[in-house]
């Protein structure tokens, strides 16, 4: 495998960057503590790129209204973002945002992304459980590289590329306790956050440590799902200032236990998709100037599932449950996530420096079942009885006999990034962001293909062994990226803007495999020739807004969006070789809005856009159809509008509305395949995407013998979505369009509160993604939980 970038060893490449990181962190700021302050005593407000709220508030989003504050203004009150690499607010930013605050999140008792997604209309996720998403924004959606940029504060995260080089297939799920705001960035945002945000990208902020007050909050809950089982939660925060104004740290604890809520038909087991999740964040935020600002902020969470969250509604007459599945192996697997972030902020009289640094890593078990179990019966296709050719009983004789058959992956991704970046002051009447870029991402993946035991987990022994293999394989994929980016916003006049932006990208991609085991042949290592693929490119931006009053704006933009390319893995039982696939690139053209009303009563916000999705990448497979590989398709377009609609009628009240429309199928000529399940056609629609995504909120406050108390409904649709492109593909499914309504009332006494919530409470299906396997299984769908009721008591010191 290659040792050098551009010429240049990657021990060069990391120590470089790193130790320009820390002269920039850490000289410039005893510059800028000796230079006079020339807006002292102006007013200006400092630079946004590290003002934060509090640690004890949470600022109030008018896209997603929350509950508002006893003596509140009645307006709306607008949340700030940072988005723009600069804090800015949502409504004078010229750009499609969702920000999603502290309140509202804890009001809707969010846990994961899965529980806020659709109040944001265009946000759609392909959810198999805990660490098994992947999202899509304004539809964009295909195998590869994300389609949507995921940071947890300045952390890129990072996905594994696994077998299939499938890196935006499983992105993790971090809890969200004690998190300061989520931003849903939708569009292109190629020149900021790079590659893998060319849908959009989701920024999980984390909470602050406050350097002057000690504090806490400690957290229980107790929830029950329709069919049965308990669930429980205990979370808690502690702030603690070691050295007022200057030193202090934040300490967040979880441990999650959820009972499960499907039923394995052949397995005989009920609630076989338990989850058990514990994890924790550190915070420490150290001040030694005034203008001079370090954050180190830790994560740590483990998580351990007893099986994907697939259902089959074939099965579910036979199961007597509507919640039934039909896997024929258990499918546990355990997810290990770390990240450590570094950050440094200047605040200068001439710019904002920002010098950032991360490491993280995750490690998964993932044990899943295989086609080739139901073609014993040779029963196959999308309408295949399966039920009807593979009974319980010849299950049963399988399982004892040992025919049944599983594949056990084992998978480990690490990620060094650094960036360093200035931005102008807020005062500046010329905004400009200018910044570099480095990440190095290694992957390791380790695939088994052999029997189960008699109980259907994978045949492994003590020392690791597994007995039954009959074929083994390895793989490693080690990527590096280098940028220089900037944009720069131009007053013209008053009320005239002009931006432009690019980023200029190199990446040198190297991957090797080694074969354990060829498919029933003995133990016998040897390695593949290595593959290695390197790109040149660059991305761009433009965008004019104009302030048609000072609470009404309008803006037209033109902005691209990337994923990088490089070389597939050998793959199939009889190994071959597939060919490299290029990047693929997204232009989006938008025209958009944001308007205040009423005094800021009420905010409308909207955009129509069309975006042009060029050298699509997508999966393609093997001659078997067994083993998936990327491929480069023709081109896809996007064309669609969407509207927000947030209103305060009266104090006490608030409601939120939400639409999205999107039209995304392929245009023009799409390139052959050799196997025609993965053939493509123009016209055909984008999978696994809904062309509808709706939804509303209310909130109502008031007291109850003086007490702040609450009730806030949610209500969301989404339209059906197809499950491949072709209709004619035996791989092709449509799962219909859902409803879900959830219902959360809350009351505080002083320190402490009590929430009481209801999600799902019509207990539908809401079958958000699915598959159906050629090969031979049946169409299998997930959704979220069942009708869930709880209770959740917080006291707060």
């Amino acid at each position: 495998m290659r040792n050098a970038l551009f010429g240049i060893t990657r021990q060069t490449l990391r120590t470089a960057l790193l130790l320009g990181v820390g002269p920039c962190a850490f000289a410039l700021p005893a510059l800028a503590a000796t230079a006079p302050d020339q807006t002292r005593g102006k007013g200006r407000a400092s630079p946004v790129a590290t003002v934060h709220p509090p640690a004890h508030s949470a600022p109030v989003v008018a896209a997603v209204p929350t509950v508002p504050a006893r003596h509140e203004a009645q307006g709306l009150e607008e949340v700030t973002v940072s988005a723009t690499r600069r804090n800015t607010g949502v409504q004078h930013t010229p750009m499609a945002i969702d920000a999603i605050s502290r309140r509202t999140l804890e009001q809707i008792h969010a846990q994961t992304i899965s529980d806020y997604f659709v109040q944001v209309p265009g946000l759609s996720i392909q959810d198999q459980g805990p660490g098994q998403k992947r999202y899509a924004i304004r539809n964009l959606t295909a195998a590869g590289e994300p389609q949507v940029g995921l940071y947890l504060d300045e952390i890129p995260v990072v996905g594994f590329t696994g077998e299939n080089t499938d890196a935006g297939a499983a992105q993790p799920d971090v809890k969200l306790w004690d998190m300061q705001q989520v931003e849903v960035l939708k569009g292109p945002q190629g020149t900021l956050y790079g590659s893998g945000s060319e849908g959009g990208t989701i920024r999980i902020i984390s909470e602050r440590p406050n350097l002057e007050k000690f504090s806490g909050q400690v957290n229980t809950s107790l929830s029950t799902y329709a069919g049965g089982g308990f669930n429980n939660s205990e979370n808690g925060t502690i702030n603690i200032p070691i050295i007022k104004d200057k030193l202090s740290i934040r300490l967040s604890a979880y441990r999650d236990s959820n009972s499960g809520w499907i039923k394995e038909y052949y397995l005989q087991q009920d609630k076989t998709n338990w989850v058990e999740n514990a994890g924790g964040r550190l915070n420490i935020r150290y001040k030694p100037m005034e203008k001079w600002t370090i954050d180190f902020i830790g994560y740590r969470q483990n998580t351990s599932v007893g099986d994907l969250s697939n259902l089959n509604p074939s099965y579910i007459d036979a199961a007597h449950n509507k919640w039934a599945a039909a896997s024929m192996i258990k499918q546990p697997y355990t997810d290990q996530f770390q990240a450590y972030n570094l950050i440094s902020t200047t605040h200068m009289k001439w710019a904002t420096l920002t010098a950032t640094a991360s490491w993280q890593e995750r490690k998964m078990t993932y044990t899943h079942d295989t086609s080739y179990n139901y073609t014993n019966s040779n029963c196959s296709g999308a309408d295949a009885n399966f039920l009807a050719c593979y009974p319980l009983s010849e299950y049963m004789t399988n399982l004892a006999d040992g025919k049944i058959n599983a594949v056990q992956d084992n998978q480990v991704v690490n990620a060094w990034t650094a960036e360093v970046r200035l931005s102008a002051p807020a005062h500046s009447r010329i905004q400009w962001t200018g910044g570099v870029f480095y990440q190095m991402r290694q992957n390791k993946f380790a695939l088994n293909y052999g029997g189960v035991d008699p109980y259907g987990y994978f045949d492994r022994n003590s020392d690791g062994w597994a007995p039954t293999s009959v074929l083994a394989r390895a793989n490693w994929d080690n990527t590096q990226q280098i940028a220089e980016f900037g944009e720069l916003t131009y007053p013209i006049t008053k009320k005239l803007k002009i931006t432009g932006g690019v980023r200029v990208f190199q990446v040198q991609r190297d991957v090797a495999s080694e074969q354990l085991r060829s498919y029933q042949g003995p133990y016998d290592p040897q390695f593949y020739p290595s593959q290695s693929d390197s790109e040149n490119s660059a991305t761009g931006k433009a965008l004019i807004s104009y302030d048609i009053m000072p609470h009404a704006m309008v803006y037209v933009e033109a902005a691209e969006g990337y994923r990088i390319g490089g070389p597939n893995l050998p793959v199939g039982f009889a190994v071959f070789q597939p060919a490299p696939y290029a990047p693929d690139t997204v232009w989006d053209y938008e025209l958009g809005w944001k308007t205040a009303w009423w005094h800021n009563r009420v905010t409308l916000d909207g955009a129509f856009y069309r975006m042009n999705w060029s050298n699509m990448q997508q999966q393609g497979t093997d001659p078997t159809g067994a083993f998936a590989y990327i491929v480069n398709a023709g081109s896809a377009e996007a064309t669609g509008f969407e509207a927000e609609l947030a209103a305060r009628p009266v104090q006490a009240l608030q409601i939120g509305m939400g639409v999205n429309y999107t039209d995304a199928h392929l245009v023009g000529s799409q390139p052959y395949q050799p196997d025609p399940v993965n053939q493509t056609h123009a016209g055909d629609d984008l999978p696994y995407v809904p062309r509808w995504t709706l939804n509303g909120n209310a909130t109502y406050t008031f007291d109850v013998m003086r007490h702040e108390s609450f009730i806030r409904g949610d209500v969301a649709y989404q339209s059906g979505r197809t499950t491949a492109f072709d209709r004619a593909s035996p791989n092709y499914a449509y799962l219909g369009g859902w409803f879900i309504a959830n219902i959360n009332m809350g009351i505080t006494f002083g320190r402490y509160s009590a929430q009481l919530y209801a999600n799902n409470i019509l207990n539908r299906q809401t079958r958000v993604s699915g598959r159906v396997s050629s090969s031979a299984q049946p169409l299998y769908v997930n959704s979220s939980p069942p009708a869930t009721i709880g209770l959740s008591l917080t006291a707060n010191f």
